[in-house]
């Protein structure tokens, strides 16, 4: 090699090595100011990793964006309020292995519209009920949410028997007047109150939230989906409200509990089991409310064990 070669090629390694600096000093920027959207971002690349591909459906309040994989028996993972699909990462891999996944960012959330504006209950079960159509293939479905994706989950089982085989909640909700204060906690004004947040969210075990995180929480809050949903009126969620309804839901329900819950905590699991007959609760120590990011291999092997399980006499075969 002669020194002129010599020279670009180390003028080139020179320029590769200050890209790269640059990048991760970027990226690095990036969390430091948008954590909460780079763990987003990062949970939503771990789904294509995993050979999930990106789809969408029109749905009443715009596209619906989910991500599939697998074959077999469909299961819909359908995340919480202010979540989105990627929260399903660490598990839903190893379930595309045994079954047809679909993970949806449920309307207004993650990439399915709205982006914007006023959003309802009825906008999200009209997402999930699109994604169901587009999916099902004419076999019924078993629906696996977290948080207020479990009680979506329950809404659509009294509205589509036909579309749903089964509901698992993971720490779900599905009594609504226990949990008045939920909502307002997880909209946080000031970095205490989102410390109060993660601390209800998270097993005690779990390492302290840094200030940064604590801090984007509090900006992301006043625009989030939540907030949204909090501002539309009272009586379009009245509508959809499962009290009184729950011990004729037909089809097998499962509940899977992290037992350090302080959103919904473990009374909370032990009344909803109550109301449903023939229901199976399991709980899942030192772990908090959103069990797929905080314990998913004790989940996930509580989730094969529920989507396995026959139904209890007087559910529906």
């Amino acid at each position: 090699m002669s020194r002129t070669q010599r020279r670009r090629s180390t003028r080139w390694l020179i320029s590769l090595v200050v890209v790269l600096v640059l990048l991760a000093l970027g990226a690095v920027a990036a969390f430091w100011r948008y954590p909460i959207a780079t763990l987003v971002a990062q949970e939503r690349w771990a789904l294509r990793r995993a050979g999930f591909e990106r789809a969408s459906v029109a749905a009443q309040a715009g596209p619906v964006t989910y991500f599939r994989a697998g074959s077999g028996p469909l299961v819909v993972l359908i995340h919480g309020a202010n979540d989105t699909a990627g929260s399903w990462s660490r598990v839903a891999g190893g379930l595309a292995a045994r079954h047809r996944v679909v993970v949806p960012d449920l309307p207004g959330h993650g990439a399915s519209a709205p982006a914007s504006g006023p959003l309802a209950v009825g906008d999200l079960l009209g997402g999930l009920e699109a994604v169901l159509l587009a999916e099902a293939g004419g076999q019924p479905a078993a629906l696996v949410g977290n948080s207020l994706g479990g009680f979506l989950g329950l809404v659509l089982a009294t509205r589509h028997a036909d579309l749903v085989a089964r509901v698992v909640l993971v720490n779900g909700a599905a009594l609504r007047e226990e949990h008045p204060e939920a909502a307002a906690l997880l909209l946080p004004r000031t970095r205490e109150e989102a410390r109060k947040a993660f601390a209800a969210i998270l097993a005690p075990s779990a390492a302290p939230v840094p200030g940064f995180v604590l801090d984007d929480l509090v900006r992301r809050a006043p625009r989030s989906p939540l907030a949204r949903l909090m501002a539309a009126p009272a009586a379009t969620v009245d509508a959809h409200a499962l009290e009184g309804r729950l011990a004729s839901l037909g089809v097998p329900v499962a509940l899977i509990w992290g037992e350090a819950d302080r959103i919904l905590p473990p009374d909370y699991a032990r009344r909803v089991q109550a109301a449903i007959p023939g229901s199976r609760l399991t709980m899942l120590p030192d772990c908090g409310h959103v069990p797929q990011r905080e314990c998913p291999g004790p989940l996930a092997a509580a989730l094969d064990v529920a989507l396995a399980a026959a139904p209890t006499p007087g559910e529906r075969r």
